[in-house]
């Protein structure tokens, strides 16, 4: 499962991509400086760190290093995403040929490109002329990564993954190997010296080719949850910056005379120990005290909702707060009458209404400006916010006024509070804040720049397997989450799936909408939502023992997963009536029509969708997790019978 949270979050790839462009940028430097020094004969910048580059690694390195800066700083342009492939791929092939010439003992002259005259040393310089093995091998293995990269295609994303990894893996050991007074590697077929800067040149430029597509592939894993993630992140680059940083430093100290290198190698390996292990600790010890500080203010804000709600129900008839506040209403030009925002002309003068919204353009707790009136249903109405110092767009959800007297739609605003808390997943919505506007309870919630999945079944009639699974998969992935944390949804339906588009033009699906959400688990002395024997959901998608008030467990989440699949292919939900009670009818009575009786889709998803539809719970998929994997092999399976009917 490979969460999509970088998708989610623009500003997260921005600061990846500067990561590259500084990597980069490094790299650059100083591969520039040893092609100066080869032009100029300059021995000090030959030599810079007291390391020989060979000019035809320097001038790659150099290359390689201004094409991940193309592509940080120019991400959206395709020609340019082109032209570094097609550079890459040359590069690649170069270092393949000079590995087949070293390994077979041989000296093509015939492939060396002159890149100068004869210089005053009587030297020309050519490309990629004489290469040490681990230039060589650096060379092709960053080029390569690079091309498969840029080829932004799903099933290269592990290749060149890998090779980074293990590009990175081999960068590490001559550096480490210098800081540890190791200068040469040895074995059977005899000894090495690796140049340190080089090797750190490797590692810095894996780092950058990785830090351009980060969201990709498993690399994704190292971004989820946010706290550790963004702890694992610094770390990493903090290790990327000091590894190369202290190498530099004894090698310069040690050219220069300053410190011997018996000395040298020990002092500084400890001292890069302790600030590696330092920073290390230190990142995870504020990402776990920022989670606790989050959680303890989040549990606070939901303890004072609870306490402020059970004194509103009970002083309902006083308190002129919880009852008069309704920050949307209807006005009439002519002659002011303020009414209903629902009311579209004045009674009076049959003058049509203006809507006024005392929220909009007011700043709640000193940093969220409401922006714009979203839409209202029967529990809550839904602003557009943005936070003022961050920059970014929520949703403000409040509960409905006039429910703020019926105990039960309280419990199910503050349950749904209290389940969003305990889940942070890219496939779920996050809960920012909670809290009162003049008595009234509000939720921050992350804002969807999308359409429900209701309205694209809609529009489209229908939907094809390959749209239906993409979506599927992604909701499995939300409700995983949500399960693992003990949280039941119970109103899974096209309308609460919300459809975006995310940084790389893909839709990025976010399951909406806990309110009836119900812990697995719940807390000793906590208050159930619904009674014994009431039911609560939606008729069409509800399972058979929500019909009936029984208890509800995962498998009542995996039935309406049935129901939406049902609906994106047909256009219609599985079992439906004409009143709420002919559909209960139809639910626990009736067995759906085979969806391939109405569109072609494969025998195996077909006989999935009608497993989770069956009635006893039992006879579903026993977890969500067991139906993804199923659904990744029926389209596994699919994407394979397409490639071997179009062979390239």
């Amino acid at each position: 499962m490979i969460p999509h949270t970088l998708e989610a979050k623009p500003r997260l790839l921005e600061s990846f991509r500067l990561s590259a462009v500084i990597s980069g940028g490094l790299v650059f430097a100083y591969c520039l400086a040893v092609v100066i020094g080869w032009y100029c004969d300059i021995q000090s910048l030959k030599m810079l760190f007291g390391f020989a580059v060979p000019f035809g690694a320097a001038i790659s390195y150099m290359v390689l290093a201004c094409l991940i800066i193309a592509l940080a700083l120019l991400p959206g342009l395709k020609n340019v995403r082109h032209v570094c492939a097609a550079i890459s791929l040359l590069i690649a092939f170069a270092g393949a040929i000079k590995l087949a010439e070293t390994i077979f003992e041989a000296d093509w002259e015939w492939f060396n490109l002159p890149l100068s005259g004869e210089l005053a040393n009587s030297v020309v310089l050519q490309f990629p002329g004489q290469l040490t093995p681990d230039g060589i091998i650096g060379i092709l293995l960053v080029s390569t990564s690079l091309f498969l990269m840029t080829m932004h295609s799903a099933k290269l994303d592990p290749i060149w993954q890998a090779l980074l990894t293990f590009t990175g893996a081999v960068a590490l050991l001559p550096v480490i190997g210098f800081l540890q007074g190791i200068p040469e590697f040895c074995g059977l077929w005899g000894c090495i010296k690796v140049p340190v800067t080089l090797a750190a040149s490797t590692l810095v430029l894996s780092f950058a080719v990785y830090s351009l597509r980060p969201g990709s592939g498993w690399f994704a894993l190292l971004l989820e949850p946010d706290m550790l993630g963004t702890a694992l992140r610094r770390s990493l680059f903090a290790l990327m910056v000091l590894l190369p940083a202290f190498t530099a430093l004894k090698a310069g100290a040690v050219a220069a005379n300053v410190i011997d290198e018996n000395t040298a190698s020990p002092a500084l390996s400890v001292l890069n120990l302790l600030a590696g292990v330092s920073i290390v600790v230190s990142q995870f010890v504020y990402a776990y005290r920022r989670e606790q500080d989050l959680r303890r203010d989040t549990e606070k804000k939901l303890a004072d909702l609870s306490s402020k709600v059970s004194a509103g129900i009970k002083n309902s008839a006083g308190s002129s707060n919880l009852v008069s506040f309704s920050p949307r209403y209807a006005v009439c030009p002519q002659c002011g009458k303020q009414l209903a925002a629902t009311v579209k002309n004045c009674p009076d003068d049959d003058r049509a209404m203006q809507v006024v919204d005392k929220l909009e353009g007011q700043i709640l707790d000193g940093k969220y400006k409401i922006v714009e009136y979203l839409g209202a249903g029967g529990m809550s109405t839904v602003y557009k916010a943005r936070h003022i110092v961050l920059d970014k767009i929520l949703a403000l959800k409040l509960l409905q006024p006039h429910l703020l007297g019926n105990a039960r739609f309280v419990q199910r605003f503050q349950r749904e509070a209290q389940a969003m808390a305990r889940m942070q997943h890219p496939n779920l919505l996050t809960v920012h804040e909670c809290g009162f506007l003049e008595g009234v309870p509000f939720l921050l919630l992350d804002f969807v720049d999308g359409k429900g999945l209701d309205v694209l079944i809609e529009e489209r009639a229908r939907l094809s397997v390959g749209q239906m699974l993409s979506i599927i998969l992604q909701v499995s992935d939300g409700l995983i989450n949500a399960h693992d944390n003990g949280v039941v949804h119970r109103d899974i339906k096209p309308a609460n799936i919300m459809i975006s588009e995310n940084v790389k033009g893909r839709e990025l699906v976010k399951v909406v909408d806990f309110g009836l959400a119900k812990m697995l688990e719940d807390e000793p002395g906590q208050q159930k939502i619904s009674r014994e024997g009431s039911s609560a959901g939606s008729p069409m998608y509800m399972s058979p023992e929500q019909c009936v008030g029984d208890p509800a467990d995962a498998r009542t989440d995996i039935y309406a997963l049935g129901c939406v699949m049902y609906e994106c292919l047909t256009g219609n939900p599985p079992l439906f009536g004409q009143s709420v009670l002919e559909t209960f009818n139809k639910v626990m009575n009736e067995k759906p029509q085979p969806v391939s009786a109405i569109v072609e889709i494969p025998a195996d998803l077909d006989e999935l969708i009608l497993k989770c539809l069956e009635k006893r719970p039992e006879d579903r998929p026993a977890t969500v997790l067991e139906f993804r994997a199923t659904l990744k092999e029926i389209k596994e399976r699919m994407t394979g019978a397409r490639s071997a009917a179009n062979p390239v």
